[in-house]
């Protein structure tokens, strides 16, 4: 990756982290809010590199919602002519939503992150590139471009 692409997402991450809106739980896993407008949306991209010494094959997201009785969450995942998406379809359980996989290979996903109807939802979002194996993470970096916690 490029050290600007990685200075731009550090730049872009660390107002959010500083505002306690994205807490990293583990690598490529945060926790974010939706607020309680029934529009509320958080758009991303996620960048997958070859940083981790392997090709990247696939972006490999899945989402939990953490709020009991919020609405659904689903993640839509895009890159070139490719979209996948996901739903937790049922919040505040102990089970995330299944998993999608994007098979883009390196470059940059567009993940857009909504949920059904008001109401806050508090979820965590998992993102991993990994090789064609599935077995080796490439890298993995975030670029946020609209965070809606309001």
């Amino acid at each position: 990756m490029t050290t600007l692409l990685r200075r731009l997402s550090r730049v872009t991450l660390l107002p959010l982290l500083a505002a306690g809106a994205v807490l990293p739980a583990q690598a490529h896993t945060y926790v974010l809010s939706l607020g309680e407008a029934a529009g509320a949306n958080h758009y991303f991209g996620v960048i997958c590199s070859t940083d981790g010494g392997y090709e990247t094959d696939h972006l490999l997201v899945q989402i939990q919602t953490q709020t009991v009785n919020a609405p659904l969450v689903s993640a839509q995942i895009v890159k070139g002519s490719i979209a996948t998406s996901t739903t937790d379809p049922v919040s505040g359980d102990a089970v995330a939503s299944p998993i999608t996989r994007n098979r883009g290979g390196n470059g940059l996903y567009q993940v857009l992150v909504n949920k059904t109807g008001p109401g806050q939802a508090i979820f965590t979002i998992t993102a991993h590139c990994l090789d064609a194996s599935g077995t080796q993470h490439t890298g993995t970096d975030a670029v946020v471009y609209q965070y809606q916690a309001q």
